[in-house]
C-alpha cells in the first residue's frame, strides 16, 4: 500500500511540475473567476484530503497509469440520469484540477469549439460497481461546450458522452441524487476516467418524544393490533 502510494505520488508530482511550464490555455483565461470558484468548491469537500482508495491504486498499477487527477465530486441531477440527454455534465467551475488533458487532447477539444458536430476525445470510463469490488469498463467520449452568459462572460462545461449505457447498467446502480467522485489518469497515452458512488449518510436517529412510558406504548400496540381478528378461535 505504502509502495503504491509513493509510486503514485512520484508520478503525479512529476506531471504537475511539467504542467506549470506550459502557457495557460486561452479558454481557461476566459473563465471569469474560475480559479477562485474552483478553490472554494474544492476546499468545501473532504475529498481534497482523503487518501486515494485502494481499488483505484490497484487499477492504476494494472493499467500502468500515470497523472492521476481529481476531477469532480457531484450529486447526479435529473438530466445526468436522463436517457434522453446521454451525458454526464461537469461544469468547469466545479472541476478540482482543470489541467487533466494531454496537449493533443487539449488541441482536439479546442478545435471542436463552436462546431455543430464535435469529434471529442475518446476515453475509457471504469466504474466501481455498487457494493462490490468489481470494476466495469465503458467507452465514452469527452467534449467541452462554451455557454455564453450575460455581460460577455463564458461558462465552460465538460460532458461525458455515451453515458446512457452507464446509467442503464444495473450493476452501476446510478440514480438521481447519488453523489459520485470522478478521477482521470492516462495509460499508454489513453485517457481514462474512474468513477465511484459515495455511500449515503446514515439515517438520522428516530425522533421519539420519550414522553410515553414503555408499558403504555406496549398496551397501545396491543389494543390497536387487529391483525388477528379474522382468525377463528382455537
Amino acid at each position: 500500500m505504502n509502495t503504491m502510494n509513493a509510486k503514485l505520488n512520484t508520478v503525479v508530482g512529476a506531471s504537475s511540475s511539467s504542467c506549470t511550464t506550459d502557457p495557460t490555455p486561452e479558454w481557461l483565461l476566459k473563465l471569469n473567476g474560475a480559479a477562485k470558484l474552483n478553490t472554494v468548491g474544492a476546499s468545501s469537500s473532504s475529498w481534497t484530503t482523503d487518501p486515494t482508495p485502494e481499488w483505484l491504486l490497484k487499477l492504476m498499477t494494472e493499467k500502468n497509469g500515470a497523472e492521476l487527477k481529481k476531477i469532480i465530486e457531484k450529486e447526479l441531477s435529473a438530466s445526468d440520469v436522463s436517457r434522453g440527454h446521454d451525458r454526464l455534465s461537469m461544469p468547469c467551475s466545479n472541476i478540482i484540477d482543470l489541467e487533466f488533458l494531454s496537449p493533443m487532447e487539449q488541441r482536439i477539444i479546442e478545435e471542436d469549439e463552436g462546431k455543430k458536430h464535435m469529434t471529442g476525445v475518446a476515453a475509457k470510463l471504469v466504474v466501481k460497481l455498487v457494493d462490490s469490488h468489481v470494476l466495469k469498463e465503458f467507452d465514452v467520449n469527452l467534449r467541452r461546450c462554451s455557454m455564453h452568459k450575460t455581460r460577455g462572460n463564458h461558462s465552460f462545461v465538460y460532458s461525458l458522452i455515451s453515458w446512457k449505457q452507464v446509467v442503464d447498467d444495473e450493476g452501476c446502480g446510478l440514480k438521481k441524487s447519488d453523489k459520485i467522485r470522478l478521477w482521470s489518469f492516462h495509460s499508454d497515452g489513453k485517457l481514462y476516467f474512474a468513477l465511484t458512488t459515495l455511500s449515503p449518510p446514515p439515517p438520522p436517529p428516530s425522533s421519539d418524544s420519550g414522553d410515553s412510558k414503555p408499558e403504555e406504548i406496549i398496551s397501545a400496540l396491543v389494543i390497536d393490533d387487529k391483525s388477528n381478528d379474522d382468525l377463528p378461535p382455537k
